[in-house]
């Protein structure tokens, strides 16, 4: 799936997934878009963590949410039934995955990102699971999706008014 992120201005973003079926969904951006769109946080969140069935991996499987719209290509005669089971079989992990790029986003926001017992205390802060699917976020990966992401946040801040910045998801 390649995900598609436009600049609408300093404030907004838009997307545009398209999966691998050959469907191209428009995707409204919600949150803020400091340092980053959220849904770039949350991408890289998840594929740094190879989260599979967080919010991108459920959108690549064939997730269609509330306000998405499909702008190109087809979808399944059954997928609204599909992206139900998909949403309903996940709903941990999508919300596991939720919190994790809300934690990354405070260590971002934050600039923490090098201060491990303050990560620590943000994690532990943070709503989980009873049972958990993944433990929390070691050192080294919270140093890796905060490189990945302020190498992004550059690019993104140096695009004009309504070009993009491409990513592609691979299914974990």
């Amino acid at each position: 799936m390649t995900v598609v992120f436009t600049k609408v201005n300093p404030h907004q973003y838009s997307s545009i997934a398209t999966r691998d079926d050959g469907a191209s969904l428009a995707i409204p951006g919600f949150g803020t878009s400091k340092p980053l769109p959220h849904d770039v946080v949350h991408f890289i969140t998840e594929a740094e963590l190879s989260v599979d069935y967080g919010f991108w991996g459920c959108v690549a499987a064939g997730a269609i949410y509330k306000g998405m719209a499909v702008v190109a290509g087809r979808v399944r005669h059954d997928s609204k039934k599909k992206s139900a089971e998909i949403i309903k079989r996940n709903g941990q992990k999508i919300s596991e995955a939720e919190i994790l790029a809300g934690i990354i986003q405070i260590i971002l926001n934050e600039g923490i990102q090098d201060d491990w017992p303050k990560i620590q205390r943000v994690q532990k802060s943070a709503w989980r699971s009873a049972s958990p699917s993944r433990p929390l976020m070691t050192h080294e990966e919270v140093k890796k999706i905060c490189v990945r992401l302020e190498r992004l946040s550059k690019q993104w801040h140096a695009l004009p008014n309504g070009q993009t910045l491409e990513l592609v998801w691979k299914t974990y």
